[in-house]
């Protein structure tokens, strides 16, 4: 281990201004730097690593189901793709301190459901793509199976990117896109394992006072 000269007054300057460097610049400059490395740092941990629901009937965060509204939705686009690929990228964040239930199909994200009518994850596109975009075949279900349910922790958030051909999809520059997740029912439990105790009256998954949030607008761009 190298021996620090206390002696050398270059070296104690040198330590003092590493110390200011730290203080006042890198809160500001860092998360830029990293940022720019990878975009998808601040986007949270993929939400399909979120873990899965298990007999809810049971455990469930008393704080989580006294949350209202604890959600916060972020979307965003980079430009359309010479190949015509266009790529969003939402984030989920749960502002409470309980954890929350979130209904989330990885595989069954709802992309220009205007009107709004399913739960889950969507995306709204404006001027709307063509019909049949993502549609989910079951809007309306009473009770989701617990392995579509996923587990928000307190200040965490989560993301998921989704790959749309935007030809196909007829999206086109200077369109405006906004994430959403719906949620209108608590949602009636599925059987428990055996031996366990039925605590909650539900799956807790109505934590929207309204329904559904939105996130704020952003701009598709044309093409790089």
């Amino acid at each position: 281990m190298p021996h620090l000269d206390r002696s050398n007054p270059n070296a104690f300057i040198g330590i003092i201004l590493l110390v200011v460097l730290a203080v006042f610049v890198l809160p500001d400059r860092l998360p830029q730097f990293i940022g720019d490395l990878s975009p998808y740092l601040f986007s949270g941990i993929p939400c399909s690593r979120l873990p899965a629901a298990k007999d809810l009937a049971a455990h469930q965060s008393v704080l989580g189901r006294r949350a209202v509204d604890p959600l916060r939705l972020e979307l965003e686009t980079g430009a359309i793709g010479t190949d015509g690929k266009l790529v969003l990228r939402m984030s989920v964040s749960n502002e409470s301190l309980g954890t929350v239930p979130i209904v989330y199909q990885e595989n069954n994200i709802v992309i220009a459901d205007a009107d709004v009518s399913t739960d889950g994850l969507g995306i709204i596109i404006d001027p709307a793509p063509a019909e049949g975009v993502n549609e989910r075949s079951d809007p309306d279900p009473e009770t989701y199976v617990e392995g579509d349910i996923r587990l928000l922790g307190p200040r965490q958030k989560c993301g998921h990117a989704i790959e749309v051909t935007a030809a196909e999809a007829m999206i086109t520059d200077g369109g405006l896109a906004r994430a959403y997740y719906r949620i209108s029912i608590a949602g009636i439990h599925q059987p428990q394992s055996e031996g366990t105790r039925q605590l909650f009256p539900d799956q807790g998954l109505a934590i929207l006072s309204g329904d559904v949030v939105f996130s704020e607008e952003v701009e598709i761009l044309g093409r790089a």
